[in-house]
């Protein structure tokens, strides 16, 4: 079994594993921006931070048949950015926009792609953080899913933590040698660093981009063809994560990451369907075979509780009927609830 959990400063070495397998700009392998990262989150859950601070990680742990831990199994984490674009520390992009070129001469008229910077100080909620380690991928408890879809049960339980548009980010292409054939051709040019010395730096410190990258527009027809069809592409290992996003509610917007020129998907926090979707139940049991009968409209859900102050969540199977949540015995123990306690529940999406 598996449990959704908060994550915490006691995480740190199961948290900075999976930075390692991931090394991204919000997950990065770097052990004090991790230390600083779980702490971050700690008081994010209990509340304390702003939207400008918040940063909520999520971990999913491997447990035993009755919900004790199995030692050293965490097995992924996903993330929510409350506000990713602050004073001091813009959110950025590339617009995807077109430019009508003519001439009356010729009597010719083009129009052509081009890439344009923009900011913003005052962006939007985005998720990521996303990493499932490569041995429980592909499983049938569906590891990607239950990480990937918790932060937004997590959203629906406090709508108000969050801005009303939500951000994903996806990794770009990449080339041989694990190189970003979109910052070869931009980004290095201006800046004269290497893809992941920048992706590193920007974690912290954002200037050197809006320094040194061009806020003209760059025409597309003037770079090389390989970087033209990596502008929005996403990379092979996010191809699953953007699916379930998809059904859910996100679409692709028109502006990549100015980086690696990965896409953007975006959604307004109320059309998102796990959000809208989301109720607040009291849990009871399944009948025994004696009592009620046989419960029918089982499927998958998520749920979640925060008992005790720490917030849980789990796979289960389990059906809505007379306004309660009905799941199997071992949901209340990996949840630490009781038959009558109030949980957040929402139906996986068929």
């Amino acid at each position: 079994m598996f449990l959704i959990r908060q994550a915490g400063p006691k995480d740190f070495r199961g948290v900075f594993a999976l930075a390692k397998v991931l090394d991204s700009y919000n997950l990065p392998a770097d052990g004090p921006y991790i230390r600083k990262l779980l702490h971050t989150s700690e008081s994010s859950f209990a509340g304390r931070l702003s939207k400008e601070k918040a940063r909520y990680l999520f971990v999913l742990e491997k447990t035993g048949s009755t919900g004790y831990k199995v030692p050293g199994t965490l097995v992924g984490c996903s993330l929510i950015i409350a506000k990713h674009g602050t004073w001091g520390h813009p959110h950025l992009w590339f617009s995807e926009d077109r430019i009508e070129k003519s001439s009356r001469t010729l009597k010719i008229r083009k129009s052509h792609p081009i890439l344009k910077m923009g900011y913003t100080e005052d962006g939007p909620t985005e998720v990521g953080g996303f990493v499932v380690l490569p041995r429980y991928r592909g499983r049938p408890e569906r590891c990607g899913l239950q990480l990937s879809y918790v932060r937004f049960l997590y959203m629906a339980m406090y709508p108000e933590r969050f801005k009303q548009t939500v951000l994903i980010e996806y990794r770009g292409a990449m080339g041989i040698g694990g190189k970003s054939p979109f910052w070869e051709a931009i980004g290095r040019v201006f800046t004269g660093l290497s893809y992941q010395r920048a992706d590193r730096l920007s974690a912290t410190n954002k200037e050197f981009i809006l320094g040194l990258l061009p806020t003209e527009p760059i025409y597309c027809a003037l770079l090389p063809k390989p970087v033209q069809r990596a502008i929005g592409a996403i990379h092979p290992a996010a191809m699953p994560a953007a699916a379930l996003a998809a059904r859910i509610g996100f679409r692709r917007i028109p502006q990549v990451e100015p980086f690696d020129g990965g896409p953007y998907y975006s959604s307004a926090l109320r059309d998102i369907r796990l959000v809208r979707e989301t109720r607040n139940l009291p849990v009871a049991r399944f009948p025994s075979p004696r009592g009620e009968g046989r419960v029918r409209g089982i499927r998958p859900h998520l749920v979640a509780a925060e008992t005790g102050g720490t917030f849980r969540a789990v796979l289960i199977d389990g059906t809505v009927s007379m306004g309660r949540f009905k799941m199997e015995e071992k949901g209340f123990d990996w949840l630490k609830v009781r038959s009558g306690d109030p949980a957040y529940v929402c139906a996986v999406p068929r």
